[in-house]
């Protein structure tokens, strides 16, 4: 959610009541409404003067006597899709003019114009949309300049109708007339349309032709069952009626996808009938950007079992584009939304993409072509804040700003999950799309495509290219494509901690708390529980969790089942225990385990997330994740289902050479030792870990005097450890960074490689 009043450093006491001024504003101001804004509010305030574009500002000259009113309205009033990075005035001697005027651009100035995300369709188009008399009646290509695509059509700046895909188009006398209106609200809107003018859909059904009713006919198809691909703003849905078993068995058949849970699109009323949802859900799921958000379900609700099974929160969105909103209206229930694609690969985006017809029954697309994807964003609201599980449509391609200025440009290529990457240029990071999981050479493809776009489209040459330290990581290959560059590696967990500390604008000392699945440790082992001292100009490992046996490497992150014996092992007196857990497995549970014994055929790890797949399968919620992290969050869910309480079980931190060293084994061994309930001793083990890191930031923090604490990692989008965790060190005097604008799994690693790549190549030079 954009808040011009975020970025402004404006003390209206300062400006004069009357006379004439000369202000010149940066940041994403062009291509967004914001001359016929200005232009607007002049009149409105009766002013005079005029206002262009100049390189990548909008300089604006006002002259009259309501100066301080009409300043305030821009505090204020600024249209959405804008965002005003900088804002500077000085006091000018005034002109004879009558009027005020929309100037031609000008193309002296900088040149590193910011790029609007696509935004949500706005109340206005929303409800033309549904004006029987207006001539945009139920049009699925509906926009103005404060919603509709952008980043996802731009072809190159400055952006104007011939650098878009909407160049094909062109404009009827009506919309034409709207277009060179500064009154109007779509002047200078690029993709602005008609039925006249604009796209149109097109519906292939499988084993048959095309509808001369492309909506009417994909509203049918989803109301019988079907599951129909249809072509949004950033890509490809598969989509389906939510409240329909078979359709989402059919879904889950077509993707593979045994139980991984759905997104979801419904109208806000919807909603309501299945999730609670708070003041600050309803602003983040109305805002501009419009993300997914996981919202706390219903006892019972019937939808989270078909949707979310096991969970406890379901992931709803509303219908953002006009397309979107006519399917939701028509089928008249809510629709599964999911991404479509192959696996975690990229969604797909391509017309011609041969995989679409094998995911569903139809496909409903049009000929507006998508130059860039974006999946959708995924959030969850914490402290009445977006907290990102996936940052991407609505957000991208907007700036992180730095808390240092980098003097070569820095391209970061991130891990192999979650991928993104992130460009630093000066004072800012620009981290891209999500793409998914970049194990194959299509997901490769679609970082390198991605990547050379943003280079055009900002006008960067990558001077040094940060990759992970893992020397496997197949996205590394991509660095070899720019032969001039210094390639820099950059150890995983120090970067999640970087791109905490560079969001929140801080250089450090900090203590920084990484926990995850895996990372390629220094060592050459699997770390995923770290804990290090320092920031941006360096940091070092002051600590770890206690070192297990990982039993078929990879293997035991599909099945935790390995890991849960690997714990049995550790402890001792517990070779029963671990010898009947095994019994299930079959012969395959006991070669395990006597691998485990013999330190065969696996590796050492620190790692939180295979911790936590361990005790979840050790408590009974199953011996195989069919998505990453599936039993993790069946963990939260089912801790989440208990009172709050204040026990916690034994645990213990040690020195050795060193390094201060958690302990768990004492809270497993605790936790199967305990008669209560599941759900209590799953909330329990949260609580106590917790606590631990409690200890661990005393210890370590604490000897050196630093009171700020940085919580990165995909472990902590489990918000209900991310919670207790940050009150505990709040209520002890630390101060706690969380994650803000990207995520804390493997999304946001880009942004840590690229901050550390940029300082250490500053250091060196």
């Amino acid at each position: 959610m954009r808040n011009p009043k975020k970025s402004l450093d404006l003390r209206l006491a300062d400006i004069p009541r009357r006379g004439r001024l000369r202000i010149h504003f940066s940041g994403v101001v062009q291509g967004v409404g914001f001359r016929p804004f200005l232009y607007r509010a002049a009149k409105q305030f009766e002013l005079t003067g005029a206002v262009l574009n100049r390189g990548a500002e909008v300089v604006l000259e006002v002259q009259g006597g309501r100066l301080r009113e009409f300043m305030r309205h821009v505090e204020h009033s600024a249209p959405p899709l804008s965002h005003i990075e900088t804002l500077s005035w000085k006091k000018i001697p005034e002109k004879v003019d009558r009027k005020f005027a929309i100037l031609e651009s000008a193309g002296k100035g900088k040149k590193d114009v910011m790029v609007s995300p696509d935004i949500a369709l706005c109340a206005a188009c929303r409800k033309e949309m549904a004006d029987p008399g207006d001539r945009r009646y139920r049009y699925p290509f509906t926009n103005c300049t404060d919603c509709g695509p952008r980043f996802t059509i731009i072809e190159g700046l400055p952006y104007d109708r011939p650098k878009t895909t909407m160049k094909k188009f062109a404009m009827c006398p009506e919309c034409h007339g709207e277009y060179v209106d500064p009154g109007d609200r779509r002047y200078h809107a690029q993709p602005v349309s008609c039925p006249d003018c604009g796209p149109r859909l097109q519906l292939k059904v499988r084993g048959g032709t095309g509808r001369k009713e492309p909506l009417k006919a994909a509203v049918r198809l989803l109301k019988q069952g079907k599951v129909v691909a249809i072509k949004g703003i950033g890509g490809f849905h598969l989509a389906c009626r939510a409240n329909d078993p078979k359709a989402l068995e059919r879904l889950r058949r077509f993707k593979g996808r045994e139980r991984k849970p759905f997104a979801l699109m419904a109208t806000l009323a919807m909603i309501r009938e299945h999730c609670s949802i708070s003041d600050a859900e309803k602003r983040l799921l109305q805002s501009p950007e419009s993300p997914i958000l996981l919202l706390r379900a219903r006892p019972g609700d019937r939808l989270l079992r078909l949707s979310a099974p096991g969970q406890n929160r379901i992931g709803f969105m509303l219908p953002y584009s006009p397309l979107h909103r006519l399917l939701v209206d028509g089928v008249g229930e809510p629709l599964v939304m999911t991404s479509a694609n192959i696996a975690d690969e990229p969604i797909l985006f391509d017309d011609d993409a041969p995989e679409l017809p094998r995911l569903c029954d139809a496909v409903l697309g049009h000929d507006r072509p998508i130059l860039s994807f974006a999946d959708d964003s995924l959030a969850v609201v914490f402290e009445k804040a977006p907290y990102f599980f996936r940052r991407s449509r609505g957000y991208v391609p907007l700036p992180i700003a730095l808390p240092f200025s980098a003097s070569k440009t820095v391209l970061a290529l991130g891990g192999m999950l979650k991928t993104t990457f992130c460009l630093v240029d000066g004072q800012r990071a620009f981290v891209g799309p999500h793409i998914g999981d970049t194990e194959s050479n299509s997901a490769l493809a679609a970082e390198r495509r991605a990547v050379r776009h943003f280079m055009k489209l900002f006008s960067l040459r990558p001077e040094v290219v940060a990759v992970d330290r893992h020397p496997a990581y197949p996205n590394r290959l991509l660095a070899t494509e720019f032969p001039k560059a210094t390639i820099v590696e950059v150890q995983h967990h120090q970067a999640h901690v970087a791109s905490v500390l560079a969001e929140n604008n801080e250089r450090g000392p900090a203590l920084g708390m990484a926990l995850d699945g895996t990372g390629y440790g220094d060592d050459g082992t699997v770390w995923g529980g770290e804990f290090f001292l320092g920031g941006l100009a360096g940091m070092e490992r002051k600590g770890h969790l206690r070192p297990l046996f990982l039993p078929g490497g990879d293997a035991a992150a599909r099945e935790p089942w390995r890991m849960a014996l690997s714990l049995l092992s550790a402890m001792p007196g517990s070779e029963e225990k671990a010898e009947r857990f095994a019994r299930p497995f079959g012969r395959k549970g006991g070669q395990v385990l006597e691998a485990i014994r013999e330190r065969r055929g696996g590796v050492m790890t620190t790692s939180c997330g295979r911790l936590f797949d361990a005790v979840a399968s050790l408590l009974g919620l199953g011996g195989f994740n069919s998505y990453e992290g599936e039993l993790p969050s069946l963990l939260q869910a089912e801790a989440e289902r208990a009172k709050p309480g204040k026990d916690i079980y034994p645990h213990a931190l040690e020195r050795q050479d060193g390094m201060c060293i958690l302990d768990m084994l004492p809270a497993v061994g605790a936790m199967l030792a305990d008669r209560g309930g599941r759900a209590e001793k799953a909330r329990r083990f949260h609580r106590t870990l917790a606590a631990a890191l409690l200890d661990m930031a005393a210890a370590i923090a604490g000897k050196a005097l630093v009171n700020t604490v940085a919580l990165s990692g995909g472990v902590f989008q489990n918000i209900l450890l991310l919670k207790m965790t940050g009150d505990l060190l709040e209520k002890n005097g630390f101060r706690v960074l969380r994650p803000q604008q990207v995520p804390a799994n493997d999304g946001g690693l880009s942004l840590g490689q690229a901050v550390l790549a940029a300082v250490k190549y500053s250091k060196e030079k």
